[in-house]
């Protein structure tokens, strides 16, 4: 049964965030009024994340942004899973101009394989901030789908990853990362909007970029890098390819042919990652 998700949650917190960046004489503060940047505080970023179970291809994290001003939501809005493929891509220009502004940020699955996927996670999402704080957004309240909570940085980093993020991404001791709140909702993208449209958004967004993946036979554009039958039986055939997860051992797969599929990668360099955004109107 397809549930309808609400509004009321984000509101509330939409309403905090007017409480806690409006100034005394009723005009809303701006992040970076020393002179750095200015982005507006007044919102709430709904994040939702697709591509966690892939095999291969990039993570996607979207983030879609609400500040009072847009209106009701596409009609039919809900979690991208209870959605067909068809219905997800007839909603997404309507939606993509629904929030104020929204980002999908990836990681790439050479990242994925060199940090561990909750590093992963957090680059993408940051990227996916960081380009919303350039369009003039900066939420500083989080509501995020799931349990658990992947963008606030552990208080030993190192115990999630072998190398260091990059400086853009805060850590646990940076004023970026404390004056953020994030809010985790279980099955979020079933009953805040906020996530919904972020899951969509994301979800599209991936299904497009991996469609146009070359393929050499594995069928990205239908299986999305997810363990589909066919997708085994390719890789059965194929070995595997770069742009698989290689630090995933899946079984069944000869070491030989991780072995190669590194080679390929080493020699083909790693990929981009890649964020799309847009801004209303």
């Amino acid at each position: 049964m397809t549930t309808t998700p609400s509004r009321e949650l984000e509101l509330s917190l939409l309403k905090r965030a007017e409480k806690l960046f409006t100034s005394p004489n009723n005009t809303a503060i701006s992040a970076g009024e020393d002179g750095t940047s200015a982005a507006k505080l007044t919102c709430v970023a709904g994040i939702d994340e697709v591509g966690r179970g892939a095999i291969a291809g990039p993570l996607a994290v979207g983030v879609a942004v609400i500040d009072g001003t847009e209106g009701a939501p596409p009609v039919g809005l809900t979690d991208s899973k209870q959605l067909t493929a068809r219905r997800r891509e007839a909603m997404f220009d309507e939606l993509a101009a629904w929030p104020a502004a929204w980002a999908v940020g990836t990681a790439t699955p050479a990242e994925i394989d060199c940090e561990g996927l909750t590093p992963a996670l957090r680059l993408a999402a940051f990227r996916a901030l960081n380009v919303i704080e350039t369009i003039g957004f900066s939420p500083r309240l989080l509501l995020l789908d799931g349990s658990f909570d992947y963008l606030t940085a552990p208080a030993d980093v190192f115990s999630l990853t072998q190398s260091s993020l990059p400086e853009w991404v805060p850590d646990a001791s940076s004023g970026q990362e404390n004056s953020r709140e994030v809010t985790t909702l279980i099955k979020g993208d079933g009953k805040s909007v906020v996530i919904a449209a972020a899951s969509v958004l994301a979800k599209v967004t991936r299904d497009r970029l991996m469609s146009g993946l070359p393929d050499p036979g594995y069928g990205w554009a239908k299986n999305k890098g997810y363990a589909s039958a066919q997708h085994m039986q390719a890789i059965s055939r194929l070995g595997l390819d770069s742009l698989h997860r290689l630090s995933w051992h899946l079984q069944g797969v000869p070491e030989t042919d991780f072995t190669r599929a590194w080679g390929m990668r080493r020699a083909r360099g790693t990929q981009a990652p890649t964020v799309f955004s847009s801004l209303r109107g």
